[in-house]
């Protein structure tokens, strides 16, 4: 057999995790390098986040069609809170509690993210990722 051949019986044991700690760690230097400042619950839950270009979409509402502006916000899945190398702070609380993201990140709650105020739309977690990921709108949509 090859040197990369791992025999079925002990797969388990050499598989490296996609989704584990090896990349939260990776993650932390990616918003060292290029996060903005975030906050949930009115300022009390500080942290630093990624967030994308606006993306505009037409939506039908109830007064008819309306321009949504919505970006996506991804926040390092840590369990504790931790801080960037020049000191300042990565996350003032774990984003993860229990295997889940904490309440405030929920659907319809308002973050700032990059100076933006906006609002929940959609929150994705997939357990023991590297990230949280919240699609966001314009708070004032």
């Amino acid at each position: 057999m090859g040197a990369f051949f791992v025999p079925p019986t002990n797969l388990g044991k050499y598989r490296m995790s996609l989704y584990g700690t090896e990349l939260t760690n990776d993650a932390k230097e990616m918003i060292a390098d290029f996060g903005v400042a975030g906050s949930a619950n009115s300022g009390a839950i500080t942290f630093s986040c990624l967030i994308s270009d606006p993306a505009v979409s037409t939506v039908l509402e109830a007064g008819g069609y309306m321009e949504r502006t919505q970006y996506n916000v991804r926040i390092p899945a840590a369990t504790a809170s931790w801080s960037l190398p020049d000191g300042s702070i990565g996350a003032s609380t774990a984003i993860i509690v229990g295997g889940a993201p904490i309440a405030s990140l929920a659907q319809g709650k308002k973050i700032v993210a990059g100076g933006k105020n906006v609002r929940i739309a959609t929150q994705t977690y997939k357990p023991s990722s590297a990230w949280v990921t919240l699609v966001v709108i314009d708070d004032n949509q």
